[in-house]
């Protein structure tokens, strides 16, 4: 008989190890431990034991997992809870892993809608869930990876349908040079620019989100010292590490709406880019929405290269009936 119920504290061990026996692929950081599980999932200030839920046998041994939380309000002051995601699955191959994973969406959409939600998306997203960033995707959290096959076909079977296709690109830094032009010369004379260590964080949820992670933040200001752009990278560990290079990931790019069409965007992200190059920096990774044509415009213009694409999905109208199952009460 297959048991669900929500996460123990004596789970972490078991759990990290069900992580390295699935086949999540190449940006899943391995080998995974529960120090690392702790910083980017545990000690979260919005993490619920309720939200990750457990599959186990009748002996108590642990089958997979799955993980269902929320993301921020629009001020990122507050969980929204009108909207949430199962921004985790993990089953390892065998033979009931179809009745597992099923049990377990099911139980993850069960949450999220008793808790308030009135939309379920599965995989993690800047404003999905808050959970695996450094552990799953590189520079942020891409939906469910094209690599992580069995999770995307665990959803697929499921009836959720494709919401948004998320690219993951990447640009070497050996040798860049940032592009010159009128453009670029004409911002480069009218602007300055400033890098901040450690900055402080913007607002509760880029505080929870970053949380034992180094920052780096780029500012673009006129010369009034007014903000026109910034740019927010992060030091990739522990993945960078896994790699073997030294990445920074992009994790937040932004213009004043005034000004946008500029190229200060272009300008802002080349420079940062030739900084972080200067400071041993050899790759650096973004993620965008496919549909965002201006980011991935921007992308490509700068040279990055897709490697990887992930997908949010977002739950059926009308619910699948899954597998019969025992819910622990706890």
């Amino acid at each position: 008989m297959i048991r669900f119920r929500s996460f123990r504290n004596q789970d972490p061990p078991r759990l990290a190890a069900l992580w390295q026996s699935a086949a999540l692929g190449p940006l899943a950081i391995q080998p995974m431990t529960t120090a690392l599980l702790e910083t980017a999932v545990f000690s979260k200030p919005y993490f619920d034991r309720h939200g990750l839920i457990v599959a186990t046998d009748d002996d108590g041994t642990i089958l997979g997992f799955a993980h269902a939380g929320f993301g921020p309000n629009l001020e990122r002051t507050a969980l929204d809870r009108s909207s949430g995601s199962i921004v985790m699955l993990v089953v390892p191959p065998h033979e009931q892993a179809g009745l597992v994973a099923a049990g377990l969406v099911e139980s993850g959409r069960r949450y999220l809608h008793e808790h308030g939600a009135t939309t379920v998306f599965a995989g993690g997203g800047p404003t999905l869930g808050g959970f695996y960033l450094g552990l799953y995707g590189g520079a942020d959290l891409p939906g469910i990876l094209d690599s992580s096959l069995a999770m995307q076909h665990s959803f697929q079977t499921l009836g959720f349908l494709e919401h948004e296709r998320i690219v993951v690109a990447r640009r070497s830094l050996v040798g860049f040079r940032s592009p010159i032009d009128r453009v670029q010369v004409a911002i480069r004379r009218s602007t300055q620019l400033t890098a901040i260590d450690e900055p402080d964080r913007r607002n509760w949820w880029e505080a929870a989100l970053t949380a034992g992670i180094c920052l780096r933040r780029y500012d673009l200001r006129a010369r009034d010292t007014t903000v026109l752009a910034t740019a927010l990278f992060w030091d990739m560990q522990p993945m960078a590490a896994a790699c073997g290079v030294a990445a920074a990931g992009l994790l937040d790019l932004q213009v004043v709406p005034e000004r946008r069409r500029e190229g200060l965007a272009s300008y802002l992200l080349a420079e940062a880019m030739h900084d972080l190059g200067s400071e041993g920096i050899s790759v650096v990774e973004a993620h965008a929405q496919a549909s965002n044509t201006a980011a991935t415009g921007l992308l490509t213009k700068l040279g990055y290269e897709t490697t990887c694409l992930g997908t949010i999905y977002r739950e059926p109208q009308v619910a699948v009936e899954p597998p019969q199952a025992t819910t622990a009460a706890d």
